[in-house]
């Protein structure tokens, strides 16, 4: 990152101790004028049907309710200092946005579309009924519709499927009903692999902290920043983007933003270092927008103190 004598102030939206307030932000000395872009997220609405959390999937609640149809490929590594898990997971969900969900006559999602027989590459795709689950609801005997999902854990092959870098992967429907018969394709980007801070370790904040990773950055690069409580109804709750526009492979988050994250969850955060290559287009008969997406995401525990 090169080094500039720059100080960015910005007005943020931070959760404190659970309540919204403004605060002023300054980035470090260091960062370029463009290297940093810094949003604060929208509370997760506990309401609304959800598929994987946001450090897994790679998509924050508010792109799911953009893009109603996603096709991601993702490498994924959790490093909680005491425990690692690694995975790969795939998933092709189109929503129908005709056939909205309903409860207490809030929309809450919408019924996944069948797209007949479906593959990442090769691989079959194994077509799933998702339950209807919210954060905080759980009903098995209703039905949020089909979708297509596969899963490797810790490395362990399944039907050959895992997550390479560097790979073009291509997502294949015969098509049914109102989708027609679609291809699409996005190129993984090089893995991402955070090498400072260590995971589990502390950090504190009235100290800018410094991260560093190996790997090239894809398209879209981002830092998102989740409080963590593993006994939650939502164990991740991302607070923070940090999107790097440019630079090395490092940037220095300023003591002022560290101070601004809400202190709950046992002084908890979840750092997820997500590198994308990230497509926005159409598939034939689908009236939305579709996220095709392949990621390296590696999500790192950190206490601050």
């Amino acid at each position: 990152m090169r080094s500039l004598s720059f100080v960015l102030v910005l007005l943020a939206l931070f959760w404190v101790t659970g309540c919204q307030e403004k605060l002023p932000v300054e980035l470090a000395a260091e960062q370029s004028p463009t290297a940093l872009e810094l949003k604060v997220l929208p509370a997760i609405d506990s309401t609304l049907i959800v598929d994987a959390s946001v450090d897994t999937s790679g998509v924050t609640q508010q792109e799911e309710l953009t893009y109603p149809a996603t096709f991601l490929v993702n490498g994924v590594k959790t490093d909680l200092g005491t425990s690692k898990r690694t995975f790969s997971y795939s998933r092709m969900l189109l929503n129908d946005k005709r056939n909205p969900i309903r409860n207490l006559g809030k929309v809450i999602g919408y019924l996944g579309l069948d797209v007949g027989k479906a593959k990442v590459n090769s691989v079959d795709l194994p077509k799933t009924y998702r339950p209807f689950r919210t954060y905080t609801s759980f009903s098995p005997q209703y039905t949020a519709g089909p979708s297509y999902t596969l899963v490797d854990q810790n490395d362990q092959l399944i039907s050959d499927f895992s997550y390479a870098a560097g790979q073009r992967y291509k997502f294949v429907a015969d098509g049914r009903g109102t989708v027609a018969s679609f291809e699409l394709s996005v190129q993984s980007p090089e893995e991402i692999t955070v090498v400072e801070p260590r995971a589990g370790s502390v950090a504190f904040r009235d100290e800018d902290l410094k991260i560093r990773w190996n790997g090239t950055a894809g398209s879209t690069f981002r830092i998102l920043i989740s409080s963590f409580d593993p006994q939650s109804n939502i164990p991740v709750k991302p607070l923070l983007e940090v999107t790097v526009k440019e630079g090395a492979n490092s940037i220095v988050l300023p003591a002022s933003v560290l101070k601004g994250l809400q202190t709950r969850s046992a002084s908890r955060y979840l750092f997820s270092v997500i590198s994308s290559n990230r497509i926005r287009t159409r598939v034939p008969w689908y009236s939305e927008d579709v996220l095709v997406q392949a990621s390296s995401i590696h999500n790192v525990l950190l206490w601050l103190k």
